[in-house]
């Protein structure tokens, strides 16, 4: 069985930054999958939001939060202090996290509007290019998919769930979410990914599978709304 906090890299590593390759070929069964969405954007891009998550053992001073915006387009920052030498020798191999001591930071573009949430792929820090990637289209129909094709194998999210009664306890009340789950996963020893979110608040939890059978539930809380 993985530690939880191996597991925690590995969650940042598929839901922030594994999925980013280079192997871009275009393409998508919805018009949206990789052209930008539309909308205005909201509080939860803005510059200085942070994310908060459950505590994990083995990290001190973590910290998600968006550092820079231009527009609908946000970079969040995540950083922590990491002493796990395997932890450490898995952040130095990735082009992603900049590893100074046991100190680890990385950033990743976003595009956030009150119409949904979209990655970016390999070189989409902010200002220097980069395709979008649909996330989550909130007026998305279970069934909708989103795929990034890419030689090795498509990226896929398709929308599972969209619940019509505030039946998901998340932050201390019951709230209605569409869930969205990924597969193509390039990341070794996870196998898919099942996102959850909701118009107001955004991300609001991660599933993640992993290939040993065990599961991990991340809770995922924005200081601003949308």
């Amino acid at each position: 069985m993985k530690s939880t906090f191996i597991k925690l890299i590995i969650i940042i590593a598929a839901g922030t930054f594994g999925f980013m390759s280079c192997d871009i070929l275009g393409g998508g069964s919805s018009s949206s999958s990789t052209k930008p969405i539309g909308g205005d954007p909201t509080p939860i891009g803005e510059v200085g939001n942070t994310f908060r998550v459950p505590s994990i053992p083995g990290t001190t001073n973590s910290s998600i939060k968006v550092i820079d915006n231009n527009g609908a387009d946000s970079n969040i920052e995540f950083s922590g202090t990491v002493t796990n030498p395997v932890l450490l020798q898995l952040a130095n191999h990735m082009e992603e996290f900049s590893v100074d001591g046991n100190q680890v930071t990385g950033a990743r573009k976003f595009r956030i509007t009150d119409k949904g949430i979209q990655t970016y792929t390999s070189g989409g820090k902010l200002n220097e290019g980069g395709k979008p990637f649909t996330l989550i289209e909130y007026d998305a129909k279970k069934g909708d998919r989103y795929v990034l094709k890419r030689r090795g194998g498509d990226l896929v999210r398709r929308v599972v769930e969209r619940s019509t009664d505030n039946d998901f306890y998340w932050g201390g009340m019951f709230i209605r979410t569409i869930q969205v789950e990924e597969t193509g996963i390039q990341t070794p020893g996870v196998s898919r990914i099942k996102y959850h979110f909701n118009h107001r608040f955004g991300m609001v939890a991660m599933d993640v599978y992993f290939e040993d059978g065990s599961e991990m539930l991340m809770w995922v809380m924005s200081s601003n709304d949308n």
